[in-house]
């Protein structure tokens, strides 16, 4: 059985959509499963979602008078949290290929589908017209490239040391559109990117290093 996140979490009033935030936010602080340490760069992501909850929690209830301008405001929090939990998911996804079971500490709702051994997949490819540009924004580019038929997401991994040494990469991002891939907080000074996709039998083998200028 393969376990993936639902993203049902589009669905259902704001009263459902705040009790589901609040017990996503609940269930990964301290989580044994998924410690700072592994969150690695996209720990950030976590703790915008948790601003974005105690935000909510206080536009959830002003806007309980019925005043238009306050429950616009209430909606458009749960739009931005829509897509922090859609990069959420794909992020827990991807962290959970060797312990699947873990998703179920999650908060998520969570969804077992069985293999089917009958159809072959095709194995991921390596990505090759991965290319990251910088924008001119400080310590800010995009990177971008083709998907890979059976990719549902895409990781990069950065570098500001030796492109030789494993040791000195690090995971930056999951993204679930490799054509956009925007990468913000970046170190100033020549960085190496690097990136794979991600699909239900676990990751594809790494692209060719780029390196870019970051100012």
């Amino acid at each position: 059985m393969q376990r993936r996140i639902k993203r049902d979490f589009r669905r259902g009033g704001p009263k459902d959509f705040l009790s589901f935030n609040l017990n996503v936010r609940h269930s990964l602080t301290n989580n044994l499963n998924y410690p700072d340490s592994a969150w690695g760069a996209s720990l950030a992501l976590r703790q915008q979602h948790a601003e974005k909850v105690t935000a909510l929690e206080t536009a959830y209830r002003l806007a309980s008078n019925g005043d238009r301008i306050l429950i616009r405001e209430r909606d458009k929090l749960m739009e931005e949290l829509i897509l922090i939990l859609d990069e959420m998911a794909s992020f827990l996804e991807a962290l959970s290929t060797r312990n699947p079971d873990a998703l179920y500490t999650t908060g998520f709702s969570i969804a077992q589908e069985r293999r089917n051994h009958r159809r072959t997949r095709l194995p991921l490819t390596s990505p090759l017209d991965f290319m990251v540009t910088n924008t001119g924004e400080p310590r800010k580019a995009v990177a971008s490239a083709s998907s890979a038929p059976g990719a549902y997401n895409h990781e990069i991994h950065i570098n500001t040391k030796d492109p030789a040494v494993e040791t000195d990469w690090f995971h930056k991002s999951m993204f679930p559109d490799a054509k956009n891939m925007v990468l913000e907080n970046l170190n100033t000074g020549n960085t190496f990117f690097r990136m794979r996709h991600h699909g239900p039998d676990g990751p594809g083998p790494w692209s060719s290093i780029t390196s870019v200028l970051i100012t």
